[in-house]
């Protein structure tokens, strides 16, 4: 087990702990093997709404690299918020293949995040400083 991508997700999964925007989480899935990992979970936010959560990451010389992620924040009723991937399926788009689909079916190009947690940043200040 790699000991560097465990510390990446105990760090991720605090977050959920202790994030204000997160009201409960479930850990649906988590390998760790010596030079990758996998996380998947589902969070239920303050608001109702969901956020499923996909991270596979690679370490080498101490630096965790995302290399597949898809954060898929959505209503209660299962309507698309915005959801964050890098699946190869808009190769034309600026970054590609980092992108974002917004809700009516809208893709736009979007950076790379290094996490999650840069995510939970963006939709945390969503969800508290919406005026």
């Amino acid at each position: 087990m790699n000991s560097v991508i465990a510390e990446h997700f105990t760090r991720i999964e605090t977050y959920f702990v202790t994030s204000p925007i997160i009201a409960s989480y479930t850990i649906t899935r988590q390998n760790i093997s010596f030079s990758d990992g996998k996380l998947r979970a589902r969070l239920t936010l303050i608001n109702q709404d969901f956020l499923e959560v996909f991270e596979y990451v690679t370490e080498t010389g101490g630096e965790i690299r995302l290399r597949k992620y898809s954060f898929h924040w959505q209503k209660q009723d299962g309507t698309l918020i915005k959801r964050w991937d890098n699946a190869p399926h808009y190769p034309a788009l600026p970054n590609a293949p980092h992108h974002i689909h917004l809700e009516n079916q809208v893709v736009q190009s979007g950076d790379a995040p290094s996490s999650v947690l840069t995510i939970l940043n963006e939709i945390e200040q969503e969800l508290l400083h919406d005026d």
